[in-house]
């Protein structure tokens, strides 16, 4: 998804047609007078990136609790 760079609109890809039907010019001219269009998907995934990922205490034990029912020999564990 992009942004037109002249009315914002937003669109799949800037096309020739928007650019003639809505600007009254080529989308060439558009990107050389206004710029690229911007990327939308960008932004939001900048924005979600996790840089250190985060493991509660609660996590952790019951991956503990797990692996150790799945490694007892004598299914003591085992509900």
């Amino acid at each position: 998804m992009v942004t037109c760079p002249i009315c914002k609109e937003l669109l799949q890809e800037l096309t020739s047609i928007h650019c003639v039907e809505r600007h009254g010019m080529s989308k060439a001219k558009v990107i050389e007078q206004f710029g690229k269009p911007k990327r939308l998907f960008l932004t939001f995934a900048a924005e979600s990136t996790v840089t250190t990922p985060t493991i509660s205490p609660r996590d952790y034990l019951n991956s503990q609790l797990l692996t150790d029912r799945l490694n007892s020999k004598t299914r003591k564990f085992h509900v």
